[in-house]
């Protein structure tokens, strides 16, 4: 009878909680689905399996690693918090995989791991991996590439040149040095910069770039596109005489927004023109709006540019996969023409 109230008793909790947590296990379900694990695993086997010695924990799979990674960029968690989530929520755990005679990985396990791959630059393997994936279930249609960039501020506060000089001869862990500060709209912001280069029609990106703040948006502009595309796109700070010629020469439609100059305003064919090229480059503001308000990307808190690209490289990546979720969906949906 104690077992039947017991069993009862869960239903109930677990019911009670269904509409709350249904989410996050939906979220994870998606990722679980579509990531092929296996071929992420073959990327970073390139890091140390074990440490030489004896005793300690047993070493935790890269599987498991990865998926702590993607957990911690699609949930906003610190490393700490990533810990206590997987010791409390029986979703995460089910998800990362570990059995319930394991010890839940602590924080340092992530910690270390992404410093592994900071220093072994896997994570532009790890988005091409990713990619190449989508792209295998044809999703990206390479019609053309938006391309845009964003203002991340972050976490610490600028730096005087006097402070700046003392950290040059003494370096601090604590204290980022790598941030700028730049000026847009007549505010000033202290931080970095994430750039991407986006597939028009589904919104995959396929390219991206983390610089410092102070970094102009066209410093990024040629790494942003794919090189198979059939146009280009974006807004006023990208347009180069040289990059419209070279673009035409290869049949590629240049859909940049022009930009007046000193002395020699857009005319009024100009005007019309981006205001329907404006139309199209719109839609690059997408991803960057998901990672805001879903993976709560607002404030770079790492101490270094590496740590920081690592955060937005994962936001990226678990934007891509979780875009493909809705686009196999969304396509799912539709009447079928044949």
């Amino acid at each position: 009878m104690e077992t039947e109230q017991m069993t009862l008793m869960d239903a109930i909790v677990r019911n009670s909680r269904r509409k709350k947590a249904s989410r996050a296990v939906r979220t994870l379900g998606e990722i679980e689905k579509l990531v092929d694990w296996d071929e992420l695993v073959k990327v970073v086997e390139v890091l140390d399996k074990t440490k030489s010695g004896k005793g300690g924990r047993p070493p935790i799979s890269f599987k498991k690693k990865l998926k702590m990674l993607f957990l911690q960029s699609t949930f906003n968690l610190s490393d700490e918090e990533l810990e206590d989530s997987l010791i409390d929520r029986l979703s995460f755990q089910q998800f990362v995989g570990p059995g319930y005679d394991e010890e839940i990985p602590d924080f340092t396990t992530v910690w270390h791991f992404k410093e592994a791959l900071v220093k072994h630059g896997l994570m532009d393997k790890i988005f091409a991996s990713i990619d190449g994936q989508i792209e295998r279930r044809g999703l990206i249609l390479k019609k053309g590439t938006m391309v845009d960039a964003v203002i991340l501020p972050s976490g610490n506060r600028p730096l005087s040149g006097k402070k700046r000089g003392e950290l040059e001869k003494e370096p601090s862990s604590r204290i980022d040095t790598e941030a700028r500060s730049t000026k847009k709209n007549g505010k000033k912001h202290f931080g970095y910069k994430g750039h991407i280069g986006v597939d028009v029609e589904s919104k995959i990106i396929r390219k991206r770039a983390f610089t410092p703040a102070n970094e102009h948006d066209r410093s990024e502009f040629e790494n942003l596109i794919s090189g198979d595309e059939k146009s280009v796109w974006g807004d006023k700070a990208y347009p180069k005489d040289a990059e419209k010629r070279a673009a035409r020469e290869l049949g590629i439609y240049y859909g940049v927004l022009d930009k007046g100059r000193r002395g020699r305003k857009l005319s009024n064919r100009q005007q019309k023109r981006n205001r329907q090229r404006s139309k199209v480059r719109a839609a690059v503001e997408h991803p960057f709006a998901f990672m805001k308000k879903k993976l709560k990307v607002s404030t770079m808190a790492a101490k270094n540019k590496l740590r920081n690209a690592l955060r937005f490289d994962m936001s990226c990546i678990v934007y891509n996969v979780l875009r493909t979720s809705f686009l196999i969906k969304r396509n799912a949906r539709l009447p079928n023409c044949a």
